[in-house]
């Protein structure tokens, strides 16, 4: 007898591409490669000898912002404006510099003088439109968005079954049974994000932010939903989760780039039909903007999860407990539409039962670029995210139902890529692979699984 791995819903980055690629910002935002200080202070002089090019001007604001150096690049070029012959599309460059640092008015102020200029070409005044849609939405004092993504997958081992052929049963090596064994399944399966926005209209910026996730699956083999002990088939799964809270500036005159988020946390789950789980808690969520190129986060949870007794889940109501988890992140541009993401995160688990009870570290590294389509120049360019993760379990004791003289320590590795391809600006095909990893001292834990998905994201 093994202990079924019960599951789990993964942390899921597509929604972070595919917003990469839909806000990849037109015209100097698109060039990946970032100008040495030098070559800027040159041609800074260029322009301290020759103040009359436009030419120069337009230069020198480029590499400002190509630098990061997005304020700097905002003051060159609204100089560039005093000038009778400045180009058609700085207010359109403008707007999107303002979109980046949060200032949506001013944003919005340039956009409506782009596309009052006769002389913006048909793919500016396209860009122009599409930032000025979104930009309206922020500027409102409810402000409602998300995105839905419908998709198939396919994987090796999605019950998470061990791949050793003996496993330990009461400190006992026993062979595995056969329905035990991993075996490959395919699901269609459909998620949802939804973020609010009210905004309080106060100095500190203080607006409340509510974020509600759903995700539902079927899988083929499951052609009945059973509750039977001794289940091996992967489980259909529902899961709603969410958090509501108070998003404000506590130092909006000092230290512009803080926010703070208090909030709530609710969640539950369904498996094969029946209730899996219930959670609910409060957090802490905290963000600082250093430079316009890196911002750190970080979030702390505590919650509470309880889990209902049910045949198919071996000892479910001692799977709950209390929960904390920490997650600390970094985020760096380190080139325009390029971003890399350092998290790190911890869990401590104070299960019911001494033995279900763990401590659990991570490491995750992410790069997300976005590039031209390979198909037309005058498509939307394409977005991928490539990932990688190590993550630890620590238990506390030893299970009895598997052995009193070991107690369970895993190591899980991940990698993964996100390929997300627009067909408009609110509609994107994404390509999801990810192999995960499983070694543990324990062999009815090791595993590995293989996965790939294919969906369509719809953004609103």
């Amino acid at each position: 007898m093994m202990d079924n791995k019960t599951p789990a819903l993964k942390k899921n980055m597509a929604a972070l591409a595919a917003c990469v690629c839909a806000m990849a910002a037109p015209a100097m935002a698109q060039t990946a490669v970032a100008p040495g200080q030098a070559e800027v202070d040159q041609v800074f002089r260029e322009v301290l000898a020759n103040p009359g090019s436009v030419a120069l001007r337009t230069k020198y604001s480029t590499l400002l912002v190509k630098a990061g150096n997005y304020e700097g690049g905002i003051a060159a070029l609204e100089a560039l404006l005093l000038t009778p012959d400045a180009p058609a599309n700085i207010r359109l460059e403008l707007a999107v510099l303002y979109y980046r640092l949060g200032s949506y008015a001013m944003s919005e102020t340039y956009l409506r003088g782009a596309l009052a200029d006769p002389r913006l070409d048909a793919r500016q005044k396209d860009d122009a439109q599409a930032l000025l849609r979104d930009v309206v939405k922020r500027n409102k004092q409810s402000h409602l968005s998300g995105m839905v993504m419908l998709g198939v997958r396919s994987q090796s081992n999605p019950a998470g079954a061990s791949e050793s052929a003996t496993v330990l049963y009461q400190g006992l090596s026993v062979p595995r049974s056969p329905q035990f064994a991993p075996i490959a399944d395919s699901d269609v399966h459909v998620w949802a994000l939804l973020d609010h926005v009210y905004d309080l209209e106060k100095q500190n910026e203080a607006s409340i932010t509510t974020t509600l996730m759903g995700f539902a699956n079927h899988f083929s083999s499951v052609g009945s939903y059973s509750n039977q002990a001794g289940y091996s088939k992967p489980f259909d799964l529902t899961v709603v989760a969410g958090s509501t809270g108070l998003r404000f500036k506590p130092a909006p005159q000092t230290h512009q780039g803080w926010t703070l988020r208090p909030h709530l946390i609710f969640g539950g789950a369904t498996a094969n039909g029946n209730t899996y789980f219930t959670t609910g808690g409060w957090g802490l969520n905290t963000e600082y903007r250093m430079s316009e190129r890196l911002t750190y986060g970080g979030t702390y949870e505590n919650s509470r999860l309880t889990y209902p007794a049910r045949d198919d889940i071996f000892n479910a109501p001692l799977l709950g407990g209390s929960r904390q988890a920490l997650r600390l992140t970094a985020t760096l541009e380190t080139a325009p539409n390029r971003f890399l993401l350092t998290e790190l995160g911890y869990i401590d688990h104070d299960g019911n039962v001494s033995y279900y009870s763990f401590r659990s570290p991570e490491l995750r590294l992410s790069y997300i670029f976005s590039y031209a389509s390979p198909f037309s120049a005058e498509a939307l360019p394409w977005a991928t995210t490539v990932t990688g993760s190590v993550l630890g379990r620590e238990f506390r004791n030893p299970d009895p139902a598997v052995s009193l003289a070991t107690t369970r320590q895993d190591t899980e590795w991940r990698v993964g890529l996100i390929n997300v391809a627009p067909l408009s600006r609110d509609m994107a095909v994404q390509l999801q692979l990810e192999y995960t990893k499983t070694n543990s001292n324990i062999s009815n834990y090791s595993l590995t699984n293989t996965s790939g998905t294919l969906g369509v994201i719809w953004k609103y």
